[in-house]
């Protein structure tokens, strides 16, 4: 009965869901160092705040890397997480769209569908 219509296995939705938390985890961990980069060159408003943002900031990052590392292994458990993280970027992509930064919208917004719909796609178990 093969249509040879496509159909997203498993361990396809994995690796969407695994990309998608990778260059989320590669974008954070720039803007992290980026704030970092700056307040050594004197472009900080505060010195305690950007400090205290970037380590923020690299830490999501981190937990992203994380995330992207379990969808590429075995294990049954990151698609609660990675559908948080997601659903909690769901403000910020209706205030991106509300200040009229639509390429952000726009991305923001494909990497929540796509990440949803991958830890979705990919639940129940690690194994293929």
């Amino acid at each position: 009965m093969s249509t040879g219509a496509f159909r997203p296995t498993v361990r396809s939705a994995r690796r969407v869901a695994a990309v998608i938390c990778a260059l989320e985890a590669l974008a954070l961990a720039g803007f992290g160092i980026y704030g970092l980069i700056e307040l050594i060159r004197g472009g900080g408003t505060g010195t305690a705040r950007v400090i205290t943002e970037s380590v923020l900031i690299l830490a999501f990052a981190a937990g992203l890397g994380l995330l992207a590392r379990l969808w590429l292994g075995r294990s049954g458990w990151p698609g609660t997480p990675t559908v948080v993280w997601h659903a909690l970027l769901i403000p910020v992509v209706v205030s991106m769209a509300q200040a009229g930064q639509w390429l952000v919208t726009l991305a923001l917004s494909a990497a929540v569908i796509g990440s949803i719909a991958s830890a979705v796609a990919a639940r129940g178990s690690g194994i293929d």
